[in-house]
């Protein structure tokens, strides 16, 4: 017999960020040689379930916005980008409440809709109290392809 391993599912929507924003960052810039004033640059910042994962400046406002994409694509090609829950704020995305309820699922489905039984490694997905309930609409992410098993950190 098998000994089951346990590992966050990826949900089958699962984005590397939440939420981005670009900001204007003042500061105020002495010199006596040119004079003192204040100057502003602009932020993107990269937020994953509530936490800062990654930052990037630019001159100004629009510079920023130009360059968000290629900031993005850098954020995932240097590993900063983490696409699966980590069982401790609900895998909901765009939710940073604390889990509820953990899940086991019972099947993987690929994009055409055939599923195959998860047999060696339990895939968990957990979810806070808003968001426990997830449908039937979907095949992956449906109620009825969840089977809850005591929560780790409830």
């Amino acid at each position: 017999m098998t000994t089951k391993r346990k590992g966050c599912a990826l949900r089958p929507d699962a984005q590397a960020f939440d939420e981005i924003r670009i900001i204007t960052v003042p500061r105020y810039k002495q010199s006596g040689l040119s004079g003192d004033e204040w100057r502003i640059h602009a932020e993107a910042q990269f937020f994953r379930k509530g936490k800062l994962i990654f930052s990037e400046g630019a001159s100004n406002m629009e510079h920023a916005a130009g360059l968000l994409y290629s900031w993005y694509l850098h954020a995932q090609a240097d590993g900063k980008a983490y696409f699966a829950g980590d069982g401790v704020t609900c895998d909901q995305e765009g939710c940073h409440e604390p889990v509820t309820v953990r899940y086991r699922r019972l099947f993987d489905y690929c994009r055409s809709g055939h599923k195959t039984e998860v047999t060696d490694i339990a895939r968990y997905r957990h979810f806070c109290e808003k968001h426990k309930t997830r449908g039937d609409c979907a095949l992956d992410d449906a109620d009825l392809n969840y089977v809850e098993e005591p929560n780790d950190h409830g």
